[in-house]
């Protein structure tokens, strides 16, 4: 909730009746409070903060340790930028979803990589016709049980992601055209695969 959403519930507040405000404040001071428990936890744990919110649940697994500090790092600081994008996956907007997305994936690279060389042990292949990133989710679904949803998914969502990066159609004429992207639609397909991914994703780190 931003600065102006606070505010205007407050004068909501101060210009109802006395039984209402009365009944209302508590309700804006919780609301308030939780708030500024959330800011707090976002703050200390971007990492942690990020996972739960997407998969709408505890993730109960240290990843730190496993990541190293510095892959650790660089992943949170990729959460924390989408936190400041949208703070509340569920509240995330056609407006700001190919922002959002972009560090979303950048934020999962680095999971991906970190199982590609320090559990399976091998080298990111190149696959014909696949950029670097889509590659290494190509290389994942192509393995067994859960981590291969994770890939199937990430694939979509990085494919979803070029969508909004070339929107350039060239007609036989040599004219071009740039094409709207469909953001909501996009939003609708980020809300469905992702949570899925990275479920699959912690899945998997909790089995190894």
């Amino acid at each position: 909730m931003n600065f102006s959403e606070i505010e205007k519930i407050e004068k909501q507040v101060e210009a109802s009746e006395y039984e209402e405000r009365s009944y209302y404040l508590p309700m804006f001071d919780e609301y308030i409070a939780k708030e500024r428990r959330k800011e707090q936890q976002t703050k200390e744990n971007p990492f942690v903060y990020f996972y739960s919110d997407v998969i709408a649940a505890d993730i109960l697994y240290d990843f730190q340790p496993v990541l190293g500090d510095r892959m650790y790092k660089d992943a949170s600081e990729d959460a924390q930028t989408c936190l400041s994008i949208c703070d509340e996956f569920r509240k995330l907007s056609g407006y700001n979803v190919a922002g959002w997305l972009q560090n979303a994936l950048k934020f999962t690279d680095n999971i991906v990589l970190h199982y590609i060389q320090n559990v399976c042990r091998e080298k990111p292949e190149k696959y014909d016709n696949a950029g670097i990133e889509k590659s290494r989710y190509i290389q994942l679904s192509g393995k067994q049980g859960d981590i291969s949803v994770a890939g199937a998914r990430l694939k979509e969502l990085y494919d979803l992601r070029n969508r909004f990066e070339h929107r350039t159609k060239i007609h036989p004429d040599g004219t071009q055209e740039l094409i709207r992207p469909q953001k909501n639609q996009a939003r609708r397909i980020i809300v469905k695969l992702y949570p899925v991914a990275l479920k699959k994703l912690l899945q998997t780190y909790k089995s190894i």
